[in-house]
């Protein structure tokens, strides 16, 4: 009992300290936390805990109101946490987990010079992915610290949609169950993990099958409706790159969203000085600038009732290259596609393939070099020969080999109206995955099986799938193979896509490719 009126007395000193703000009274603020409790359907059958939550909400009240009545940016405002301390709240809400290894190494990477990082490059001034389709409602994680699993579904419900034109939510509680490659469900995980997660498992099951319960339970079976095949890190430490990343597809980013201010934020664009302690997976959504302040568009996963309906606008480009909040530090993306046996999936929305027209071609060829390199391809056959955005494009290729072939190198480039817009070397024996940078889709080759004896026939395979979004224009991929030991030419050919679409380029997406 003694516990008891020490809460209360408390909580109207606290009082006192507020009157010269709104003068409410004791009585006004136990009504107000009553009417609070019924809105988030909260009880406490306990009288010192429900003490201490009135104690906690009117000190919360006290901070939101002093904050507003200030000049600021931004507002804040009650929501689900009026009843937590920020202690409490961190330690329940924020579950991005990532060791000082991982983000050591993601800190030091030394990236190619791309368009990413390269400051002639026309970004489009502002971007919307929520607008365009791409991302589902906002989720709630509830009293689990899964942040991590949202940032990565609504990532991969984002390319999804960009690579078939279809809207599908994903499930976040496959992830909390299932995945243990370095994530910890309701106790926190990484994004690339989830990511490795899902491309080593075969995909990923959609919330329809596979429901949110709020805390972590037995890993069951569900049927894969996504898959992905990579993932790529955004260079660390530059707002440019991410804002290239941000204009091709949703982005799964890390925050430190510990400070009083972020729990209760409410509307305006977050600028104040936070720190760089990552803690909280979220999803860059889009970019823009307000009253000639930049900002980023942010989904969060803490409900509706959060923020302006779930989402966050963070300060851009005035934060130093880490960012607001340590927005740019370790940003990464996925490359993901609908599976075919779709047809009974709810998909929940799919306008954005109907907004394309355009018209298409295909092509494939030996190189100049055809007479030096050992395998001879004769036969190329390109399928289809007018591709869609979103299929696959397939090159099957057989040859006469000249020489024995034990092992060699290959080398996959791939140009847009000249220019070099990607390179990638591995092994020309066996296959090989490779996810395109700035959304240009992806690229799997089935290579030699090696070793392959003089006299016999080497068949090689290419798939080629450019997203929806993928810009109008002339590509050319083209895949050259070395000999290991000698450097010798072993093949080199050529595919030649041309994809036109008037409508498209019109769009603020890509331009920055015309």
């Amino acid at each position: 009992m003694r516990r008891f009126i020490t809460r209360i007395l408390i909580a109207v000193s606290l009082i006192s300290a507020q009157n010269h703000v709104d003068g409410k009274t004791f009585m006004e603020y136990e009504g107000e936390f009553v009417a609070w409790l019924k809105t988030h359907h909260l009880t406490f059958s306990d009288a010192l805990e429900y003490a201490r939550r009135l104690e906690t909400y009117i000190a919360n009240d006290v901070y939101i109101l002093t904050h507003n009545l200030q000049e600021n940016s931004f507002k804040l405002g009650h929501n689900a946490f009026s009843h937590l301390t920020n202690e409490e709240f961190r330690q329940r809400f924020n579950g991005f987990e990532a060791s000082e290894d991982y983000l050591t190494k993601r800190l030091s990477q030394v990236r190619v010079k791309s368009s990413f990082n390269n400051p002639s490059v026309d970004l489009p001034a502002s971007i919307d992915w929520v607008e365009k389709g791409a991302v589902t409602g906002v989720k709630n994680q509830g009293m689990c610290g899964s942040c991590w699993a949202f940032s990565t579904t609504g990532a991969i419900e984002g390319a999804t949609f960009i690579s078939s034109g279809k809207l599908v939510s994903l499930s976040e509680q496959e992830l909390v169950d299932c995945d243990h490659n370095g994530d910890h469900g309701c106790s926190g995980g990484l994004m690339d993990h989830a990511f490795s997660w899902v491309s080593e498992h075969e995909g990923i099951c959609s919330e329809e099958d596979y429901a949110y319960i709020h805390s972590q339970s037995v890993c069951r079976s569900c049927k894969p409706v996504v898959s992905v095949s990579g993932f790529e890190d955004v260079e660390s430490n530059n707002e440019l790159a991410l804002k290239a990343a941000v204009a091709q597809q949703p982005v799964s980013i890390a925050i430190d969203a510990g400070d009083r201010s972020f729990q209760f934020y409410k509307s305006g664009v977050y600028n104040k000085t936070c720190g760089t302690q990552l803690d909280h997976g979220v999803l860059a959504v889009g970019y823009g600038v307000e009253d000639g302040q930049k900002f980023w568009k942010v989904k969060n996963s803490w409900g509706t009732t959060w923020g302006e309906e779930g989402y966050i606008r963070l300060s851009r480009d005035q934060n130093g290259p880490t960012g607001q909040c340590g927005i740019a530090m370790v940003p990464s993306f996925p490359t993901a596609s609908l599976l075919n046996d779709t047809a009974d999936l709810d998909i929940l929305d799919e306008s954005f393939t109907n907004q394309i027209d355009f018209s298409s071609s295909a092509s494939a060829s030996q190189c100049a070099t055809k007479t030096v390199s050992t395998v001879d391809f004769d036969s190329l056959v390109v399928n289809p020969q007018s591709p869609e955005r979103g299929r696959t494009i397939s090159l099957f290729g057989k040859g006469d080999v000249k020489e024995d072939i034990t092992e060699g190198n290959l080398k996959l480039t791939v140009k847009l109206a000249g220019m070099q817009v990607f390179g990638h070397q591995s092994k020309a024996c066996g296959n090989t995955s490779v996810p395109l940078p700035l959304g240009l889709g992806h690229i799997y080759v089935y290579g030699l099986t090696c070793p392959i004896k003089q006299g016999a026939t080497a068949e090689l395979e290419a798939n080629v799938t450019l997203p929806i979004i993928a810009p109008g224009g002339n590509y050319q991929v083209e895949l050259s193979a070395t000999d290991s030991s000698d450097s010798k030419s072993l093949f080199c050919i050529q595919i030649a896509l041309e994809l036109d679409s008037a409508q498209f380029k019109r769009s603020s997406v890509y331009e920055y490719f015309d």
